[in-house]
């Protein structure tokens, strides 16, 4: 039998209860080695050299000395303090002057307090090495001692030589039944382990990547099949354990794995082929131990990249706008005010609440911010929950397992969630979610972790949030139908995107802008537009914002015949601005505008007085219910409950 285990035993009591009980649970792949001290040790290393050990069990200093020598393992099978306590109770059947001998100190003010009560006269007695114990011994003979406790056998034969009684205290079965127990849990993790690492070996051997791994001194100590077939190496030919140089004599290739920077592509020609390089230098506790060098065809990567960017672009993960795109498309100063701080939030990992009207862009900000963001190469995950089915939202967010209910797809599915890791997810329209999803919404916003419907095991997550709403969430928050601990958890930053209407002088640029666009995308040519027509547009009151005008320009590009638009084809494309001359040099619009000195009340009740003037000051301000209730000096629910009356 070829042992698995050492055990140590200092003493034949012990030896004993080892015997009886392996044999009890059917321990059997161990050496008992009964010895000490550096007799022990010395006959431990002799055996770990001739056969492979995972665990050694062992007692007291011997077992401490073994750690010192060994880097396998070791268990110390210690007494418990009720082993102590029965082996006192029987010392006190010969003396009440007794010696507690053993290797450490291990007692404490409760167990003296205990053997207190058994009228006896304890002292502990310590040792750090084998000539201590004899010392031991001579005090407390010294000290009138008549009986010695330990669980050395050796201490034994000291006691005869002072003519003292010794009882022996040893390890339990019930804590050696532990013990062994431990021992089969470490070797089981070993094996497991060594598993483990060969599956990784045939793994990285299986990879479409070439992988090299080199030591500390450019020496390659790992290769797969595939690196070698790049770099033309013969697969007879044993390169393990031989310098990289030896094998690859490319000056851009040397300079990577000398710099021991990381290299994260860097494309290099090898026998004709055009090889990317990517390479990450390993530290140990700040010292250079390694480099991983992975390497592809280029060829190959660009293969991937457009499969990946076309299944992509069917699922819609992938994000178009950019900064530049919303640049591009204003003068407004407010608009580039909230570019400004989108572009500073973009460098954060932080959640992102975007408010704006319905049609004002708000989803071609989180992809704007995605695109600036360390995340750009993963997902942007974009989600209307107002469009979600009530009955599905759940399965949409978080997926489902396999049979999770009636109708789930075979093999289950993954969330939008898991869809979305790494990546950025867009959630458009927040304040719809019902508030049961709310509350799974919160946990998987705090712990970054999906339980899908039907499943038992929580999937991490890393991803990053942005949300968006065209209502007011504080309101929801005061009304109840939007959780305030998730509305505090979402708005961690804030962009409010002005609606078009306070954008007037962007018209003129989104009209032209999405002019090219829709005759690139209907085979059309035109190429202006009169002051007319830019002026009814600009006098229009955009209440579907961006959205409304990109639909108005692609009716009217897709029925116009000429290659200028003017106010006649907006006429024939059936569009109604509300288009109003100037008078007195204002515009109608302007002049219908409430302002805050000229309030005018009819007479009437005082209710309808009351209506007057809360429709006045909400024109005011846009329906903007905060700044309302501080003109009138009122709480958001009174505001509410007199909207709710009117």
């Amino acid at each position: 039998m070829i042992p698995k285990y050492i055990i140590t035993s200092p003493n034949e009591n012990f030896t004993n209860m080892v015997l009886s009980t392996t044999e009890e649970v059917s321990f059997n792949d161990f050496m008992l080695i009964e010895s000490a001290f550096d007799e022990a040790v010395e006959q431990v290393l002799k055996v770990t050299k001739k056969h492979n050990i995972s665990v050694i069990v062992s007692r007291g200093v011997t077992a401490k000395m073994i750690k010192n020598a060994t880097d396998i393992p070791v268990i110390e099978a210690e007494a418990t303090l009720f082993d102590l306590l029965s082996a006192i109770i029987q010392a006190m059947k010969i003396s009440k002057n007794i010696a507690l001998i053993h290797h450490e100190k291990i007692l404490n003010e409760e167990f003296f307090n205990i053997t207190g009560l058994f009228n006896i006269n304890l002292k502990e007695y310590c040792y750090r090495n084998f000539r201590e114990i004899e010392k031991c011994v001579s005090d407390a003979y010294d000290d009138k001692k008549e009986v010695i406790v330990s669980g050395f056998g050796y201490t034994r034969k000291l006691c005869k030589k002072f003519g003292l009684e010794a009882v022996m205290y040893s390890t339990s079965e019930y804590t050696m039944k532990e013990i062994l127990s431990r021992a089969s849990l470490i070797l089981y993790a070993e094996e497991r382990q060594q598993r483990h690492e060969n599956q990784l070996r045939t793994f990285i051997n299986e990879m479409p990547d070439g992988v090299i791994y080199l030591n500390e001194n450019n020496v390659i100590t790992l290769i797969n099949s595939t690196a070698k077939k790049l770099l033309d190496i013969n697969y007879e030919q044993d390169i393990i354990g031989k310098p990289v140089s030896n094998f690859i004599n490319n000056s851009d290739f040397i300079k990577i794995i000398r710099s021991k920077n990381q290299e994260t592509g860097k494309e290099i020609e090898f026998f004709g082929n055009k090889i990317l390089v990517r390479s990450t230098p390993i530290f140990f506790k700040e010292s250079y131990i390694g480099t991983v060098v992975i390497f592809q065809k280029s060829s190959y990567i660009s293969y991937l990249d457009h499969n990946v960017r076309r299944q992509n672009l069917k699922k819609g993960m992938l994000a178009n706008t950019t900064f530049e795109d919303l640049r591009n498309t204003t003068v407004s100063l407010k608009m580039n005010e909230s570019i400004d701080k989108a572009i500073q939030y973009a460098d954060t990992e932080s959640t992102i609440l975007i408010t704006g009207e319905s049609g004002t862009g708000k989803e071609m900000f989180a992809q704007s911010i995605h695109n600036a963001s360390g995340r750009r190469n993963h997902p942007f995950v974009a989600i209307n929950c107002a469009a979600l089915s009530q009955n599905l939202i759940e399965s949409e967010l978080f997926g489902y397992e396999d049979g999770a209910f009636t109708g789930a797809k075979a093999g289950g599915k993954p969330g939008y969630f898991e869809l979305a890791h790494n990546g950025t997810l867009f959630l458009d329209e927040l304040g719809l979610l019902p508030l049961n999803v709310q509350v799974q919404l919160l946990r998987v916003l705090q712990e970054r972790q999906v339980l899908r419907i039907g499943g038992i095991k929580m999937i991490p997550i890393n991803i990053r949030v942005i949300a968006a709403t065209n209502s007011d969430l504080l309101s929801a928050v005061e009304n109840g139908t939007f959780r305030h601990d998730l509305y505090y958890r979402i708005n961690v930053l804030n962009i409010s995107i002005p609606p078009l209407r306070e954008r007037n002088d962007d018209i003129p640029l989104l009209v032209r802008h999405y002019i090219s666009l829709y005759n690139a995308q209907f085979n059309k040519n035109i190429s202006s537009c009169s002051k007319d027509f830019i002026s009814a547009f600009q006098n229009h009151d955009w209440k579907g914002n961006v959205r409304e005008l990109m639909n108005y320009i692609m009716r009217i590009v897709i029925l116009c015949e000429s290659n200028v638009l003017t106010a006649e084809d907006i006429v024939k494309s059936e569009i109604h601005l509300s288009y109003r001359p100037k008078k007195d040099g204002l515009d109608m619009d302007t002049a219908n505008v409430p302002d805050e000195n000229r309030l005018n009340l009819e007479p009437g009740t005082l209710q309808q007085m009351e209506k007057d003037i809360i429709e006045w000051y909400m024109k005011k301000y846009d329906g903007n219910r905060v700044r309302v209730c501080s003109a009138l000096n009122i709480s958001r629910t009174t505001l509410w409950n007199k909207l709710k009356e009117m």
